[in-house]
C-alpha cells in the first residue's frame, strides 16, 4: 500500500498520535476523540493538514508543525536556563542585603563576592533571554504562517 501524501504540501503523513493531547485547545478536540473510537487520523508534520481515516481533508493548518514542535522545546530551555540565572542575581543580591543590613560588622571582600556572582551571573542571563525571546518570535511567526496557509522552509536547518 502506498504511503498517503499530503494533498496541500506533497509531504508524507503520519498517523497522529495521542489525538486528545495534540488537539487540545483547537476546536477538532472532538474529531480528536472520535478518532479514539474510529481509527488513527493522519497528520501531515510539514504544514499541520489533518485527515481523516478515508482520507479527506479536517483542517489546514490546524496543528504545530514539527518544526514548530522543535522550536517551541527549544524556547523552554532557553527560558528554564534564563529561569536559573535569573535565580542567582536575585540569591546574591539578597545575600548582599543580607550582608550590609546585618547587625554584625561586614567584611568588603565577603560583600564583593557575592556582588560578583550576581553580576557573573548576568551575562548568561541576557543571552539566554535574547535566545528565548528570538525563538517565540520565530514562533509566532511560522505559527502564523501556518494558520494563513503558507509552508515556510526549516529555520533551524542548516544552509549549504
Amino acid at each position: 500500500m502506498p504511503e498517503p501524501i499530503c494533498s496541500r504540501c506533497g509531504h508524507q503523513l503520519d498517523a497522529l498520535r495521542d489525538p486528545l493531547r495534540r488537539l487540545r485547545w483547537t476546536r477538532y478536540w472532538l474529531k480528536g476523540f472520535k478518532s479514539l473510537f474510529t481509527g488513527p487520523m493522519a497528520v501531515c508534520g510539514q504544514c499541520g493538514a489533518i485527515f481523516d481515516q478515508q482520507g479527506a481533508l479536517v483542517a489546514d493548518g490546524a496543528l504545530a508543525t514539527e518544526v514548530e514542535r522543535r522550536i517551541e522545546l527549544y524556547r523552554k530551555d532557553m527560558a528554564y536556563l534564563r529561569d536559573a540565572f535569573g535565580g542567582v542575581i536575585v540569591a546574591a543580591e539578597l545575600v548582599v542585603i543580607w550582608m550590609i543590613a546585618g547587625s554584625e560588622p561586614v567584611e568588603i571582600a565577603q560583600v564583593l563576592g557575592a556582588a560578583a556572582v550576581g553580576i557573573g551571573a548576568a551575562a548568561p542571563f541576557t543571552f539566554f533571554w535574547r535566545r528565548a525571546r528570538l525563538a517565540r518570535k520565530e514562533l509566532k511567526r511560522l505559527s502564523r504562517a501556518r494558520r494563513d496557509g503558507h509552508v515556510l522552509p526549516d529555520p533551524l536547518e542548516k544552509k549549504h
